[in-house]
């Protein structure tokens, strides 16, 4: 059996994928983790072909039982190392853009999904943010809030593509 972060850490990326995929944008893994978990492509369409666009936007994914729900904002404490990996990679306008994916999962594992005749649903919203700002001198962690409304959907990967394409 699957030790539980691994099956958090699974669950996230099946949602993030099935993002992805309903976007008709592509998703890709790097063979090694440089503090990149992937990257999304958008995809253009030319007759009957599809083929990248040049529009990318790479991405760190994390999972977390140990957010706190506020009203409008999610609150994390992201690692430090993690935190300040974004922050310097986005004050440069001269690279693909990284935004952090952070999939909220329930403390009950008996919630994280749900199948039945209707489907699947993988319980625990994903939300986006795009840090910016001075690397912290902290130890462990920073305190991230992400606001609520910044949810991942298909809709949203695709104006994030358009919004952080490089010159646009």
């Amino acid at each position: 059996m699957l030790p539980e972060t691994q099956i958090e850490e699974l669950l996230s990326w099946a949602h993030i994928q099935a993002v992805a995929w309903r976007a008709g944008v592509s998703i890709s893994i790097p063979e090694r983790d440089f503090g990149v978990d992937g990257t999304f492509r958008q995809l253009t369409v030319l007759g009957s072909r599809r083929f990248p666009s040049g529009q990318a936007l790479d991405f760190q994914l994390k999972a977390s039982k140990k957010c706190l729900l506020e009203s409008n904002d999610i609150v994390y404490d992201l690692e430090v190392k993690t935190y300040n990996d974004l922050v310097v990679r986005n004050a440069s306008k001269h690279t693909i853009p990284c935004v952090l994916l952070l999939k909220v999962i329930p403390m009950d594992s008996g919630l994280w999904i749900d199948t039945s005749e209707e489907g699947l649903f993988i319980r625990g919203g994903c939300y986006w943010a795009h840090l910016e700002g001075k690397p912290s001198t902290n130890k462990n962690t920073v305190r991230i809030r992400i606001p609520r409304n910044q949810q991942f959907t298909p809709t949203c990967l695709i104006n994030l593509l358009k919004k952080f394409a490089i010159g646009g």
